[in-house]
């Protein structure tokens, strides 16, 4: 790259030097993000990965992390010593930069919009459908009409049928996933309320999107699903809830309700 870059556009060589100046950053970046550090476009961002010989941003960036794990790997000599420590750091870091990322305002316009919505439909793509799942479930706990579609044509066509009285809450850690994005611009456009919870601030998930609630540590190709991401999601799923239920105080009540519902269930 560094050898290229003479022979690269003012716009080109911009993204080639941001990279080559922080190329750990650039893993946490959406394309959004790179081309508005870089100075350039995301039509920019996408031309110069072409002509390194990639697909797309995302398949740069995954030649990029394998390229820098075997870096940290010959600067560190071994592998760690202790990977519960480690995860349990990870994810205190997490849980602590999340708390600092949350807008409480914006917590509370999704609460109020939730609690409106004649049905909310959750969706996920992968690792992000567990985040999709566990919302429904909460939102199904306090007695909230709620569903987690795993299924991207299921969750499309919801979205198509969607009308000014539904909801969507659409996950997605990298905010570019091509689904998320397609099932967030439909249900908008079909005049429903449409959060998005993610890791990235700036995304085309986030321009979709009536409001969106941001979780740290974004994921890397390499991390996929990696737990301080999840965990740092589901802090925002419980603070909506905890939100929602200090608006409604009579979801206590369906707390309880659902509770007895199943309690039979178990020996």
């Amino acid at each position: 790259m560094r050898t290229a870059i003479g022979g690269m556009t003012p716009a080109l060589a911009k993204v080639a030097e941001t990279v080559i100046a922080q190329p750990q950053t650039t893993l946490y970046q959406s394309i959004t993000e790179l081309a508005e550090v870089s100075g350039s476009s995301e039509a920019s961002v996408m031309r110069f990965c072409r002509d390194q010989g990639f697909t797309g941003f995302q398949d740069f960036k995954l030649a990029l992390a394998k390229e820098l794990a075997g870096d940290q790997r010959e600067k560190e000599g071994l592998e760690p010593t202790d990977d519960i420590q480690r995860l349990v750091e990870t994810a205190v870091v997490a849980l602590r930069e999340t708390e600092q990322l949350i807008v409480r305002d914006d917590v509370t316009k999704a609460a109020q919009r939730l609690l409106a919505a004649r049905v909310i439909d959750c969706f996920g793509v992968a690792a992000s459908a567990v985040t999709a799942q566990y919302l429904a479930y909460k939102m199904s706990r306090v007695g909230m009409l709620s569903r987690a579609l795993a299924d991207a044509h299921l969750a499309t066509m919801a979205a198509g049928t969607a009308t000014g009285s539904s909801a969507h809450v659409i996950i997605s850690s990298s905010g570019s996933t091509v689904d998320a994005v397609g099932v967030a611009r439909l249900a908008r456009s079909r005049g429903a309320f449409v959060l998005g919870i993610s890791n990235r601030s700036k995304s085309p998930l986030a321009a979709e999107c009536d409001l969106t609630l941001i979780a740290s540590w974004p994921e890397t190709p390499l991390t996929g699903g990696a737990f301080p991401s999840k965990i740092s999601q589901l802090l925002i799923v419980d603070a909506l809830l905890a939100e929602i239920v200090r608006q409604d105080p009579d979801r206590l009540t369906m707390i309880q309700r659902t509770a007895e519902s199943v309690s039979d269930r178990s020996f």
